[in-house]
């Protein structure tokens, strides 16, 4: 009840951060949720795939590939896809595919940069609203009584502190989930630049 009250003492612009932070929220799950299942060990799913593929087990490779989460299962499936096609200019289109699913990868994950960065502004501008009515209720019946400004005031503090909740945590999160987009990013193109030079040189 006293987090309503405070709420509703905020003003406005209050609804706007609770909106940000909603989405924000929803954001941090999806991607933490995405990146544990895109992180596993990728040297010993190399070794299977390598060796269905030895085994002329290409449909099962390409199976085991469709199901794998995360860019680097999109990757290899299009890349074999490509190979059994006898697609030319193998590597420019791998990389065009390469760049697309890394892309696709990073989700929304900036705009947890953006709320992280748009939230104070939004608690300043609660700030200046709220200041702005405490004044304009000084100027209309004087400041006597303290308790006649103490809605403005109280609108001017709350949005700012609100603002802060939600950005601080947003910033943290987008920066732990950049490190393991970029750890992920890495260990795609490593493997996906394995997994080529492997089906150049072993199915053609």
């Amino acid at each position: 009840m006293k987090m309503l009250a405070y709420f509703q003492q905020g003003g406005p612009v209050m609804y706007f951060i609770l909106l940000l932070s909603i989405y924000g929220l929803g954001i941090i799950i999806e991607r933490f949720y995405f990146f544990y299942r895109a992180s596993f060990n990728y040297r010993s799913f190399m070794l299977d795939i390598k060796r269905m593929i030895m085994n002329k087990e290409v449909e099962h490779a390409l199976m085991l590939l469709r199901r794998t989460p995360g860019p680097l299962g999109a990757i290899m499936s299009q890349s074999l896809n490509l190979v059994t096609s006898g697609t030319s200019d193998l590597r420019s289109r791998i990389n065009e595919i390469g760049a697309y699913e890394v892309q696709k990868s990073e989700g929304n994950l900036k705009h947890l940069a953006v709320i992280g960065n748009i939230t104070p502004l939004l608690g300043l501008l609660g700030t200046v609203t709220g200041m702005i009515t405490a004044f304009s209720t000084i100027s209309l019946k004087g400041a006597n009584n303290p308790t006649i400004v103490a809605g403005g005031i109280s609108e001017a503090l709350i949005t700012t502190a609100y603002g802060l909740i939600v950005a601080i945590p947003a910033v943290f999160a987008y920066n732990y989930l950049s490190s393991r987009y970029e750890n992920i990013v890495l260990e795609t193109e490593r493997a996906a630049a394995e997994f080529v030079d492997f089906i150049e040189k072993g199915m053609k």
